[in-house]
């Protein structure tokens, strides 16, 4: 038996140093720059997984940088950002990968057929905001794996040309914008899980930033959380929270808890990792199975308290540096039970 350790983290504008990104978010100075990566490696190393699944890249050579400052120095790793050339303005999906394995990757660029929606005041949303990334790879049982880096959303509003935005009611129709988008993204997502799952036995991985908590619409639209455990054709296409079914190491161990971001300084679990039936331990249909769940977000706490004081006495703004997510990397372990 191997085990196969999958993770993801939202990097927070990782972009060339000097380079514009958000508006009202300054172009990194190369101290800024060069913490910034140094920081995103160090955690690349801690995590020690074989995939990656990293939101908010703006440069590929950015991410590049960073897989060269690792212990490493980029020899055990390769990496792939679709769209994210030096020119790009927006915030892209991208793809670390440990040697030797070898993944097809595409980019998902278009809602598929019959899934674009009218969002109010704006018109048709028919592509995702930021192109899906999927990648197929071999596994050493001959089984092909899915893995599909997801960004969906956010829940910044959504305003239109000519909007107040001190307008109380003018910022609720901006948040239902934004809210219509994230859902039929979702159902997006969930479109294309079904027609990968249904009538297979090919493992599945959805995970990144969904932008909302487990027990969201969104989030339970993705994974299809109303199946009745008697539909075996309906369990098929069914998605797991990783956290859900991972396995305990004794009884009465408790369900693992833990958070993602701190909204408003408030903790929330946005950042998921979702599984087929094919790595829950109690299916049938089980290759293997959810061995652990770590979710990395110490920095976190400094973060927030950096973007209180502003910058710390050396003048190194923590705020801009550490992510304002934390990393979620699971173990599976591949084989019998």
């Amino acid at each position: 038996m191997g085990t196969l350790r999958v993770a993801t983290i939202n990097c927070l504008n990782l972009a060339l140093a000097g380079r514009r990104t958000y508006e009202g978010f300054a172009p990194y100075t190369p101290d800024e720059y060069i913490a910034k990566t140094q920081w995103l490696a160090t955690l690349l190393d801690r995590l020690a997984a074989d995939f990656v699944l990293v939101q908010e890249v703006f440069h590929e050579q950015a991410l590049s940088d960073v897989v060269r400052q690792t212990a490493s120095r980029g020899r055990a790793f390769g990496l792939a950002a679709p769209f994210a050339d030096e020119n790009n303005t927006k915030p892209r999906l991208g793809l670390i990968w440990r040697h030797p394995w070898q993944p097809r990757i595409e980019s998902i660029v278009d809602l598929p057929p019959g899934c674009a929606v009218q969002v109010p005041e704006r018109g048709e949303h028919a592509q995702f905001s930021r192109p899906l990334l999927r990648a197929i790879v071999g596994l050493p049982n001959g089984a092909a794996l899915t893995l599909l880096n997801v960004h969906l959303k956010s829940r910044r509003p959504e305003y239109v040309e000519g909007e107040n935005r001190d307008d109380p009611y003018a910022e609720a129709r901006a948040q239902l914008r934004s809210l219509i988008i994230r859902g039929a993204e979702a159902a997006a997502v969930r479109r294309l899980v079904v027609e990968w799952t249904r009538d297979s036995r090919a493992p599945l991985i959805v995970a990144g930033d969904f932008n909302d908590a487990p027990g969201a619409v969104t989030t339970r639209i993705v994974a299809d959380t109303s199946w009745a455990p008697e539909d075996r054709a309906q369990r098929d296409c069914v998605l797991f929270d990783a956290l859900d079914v991972v396995r305990r190491p004794a009884p009465g161990c408790g369900r693992d808890v833990g958070y993602t971001v701190l909204h408003g300084g408030e903790p929330e679990r946005i950042d998921h990792v979702l599984v087929s039936e094919e790595f829950v331990a109690q299916s049938k249909r089980a290759i293997g199975h959810v061995a652990s769940v770590e979710i990395l977000a110490d920095h976190l706490v400094e973060r927030s308290r950096a973007a209180l004081q502003a910058a710390d006495p050396n003048g190194t703004d923590l705020s801009r540096i550490f992510p304002d997510h934390a990393a979620v990397c699971v173990a599976i372990v591949l084989g019998g039970q």
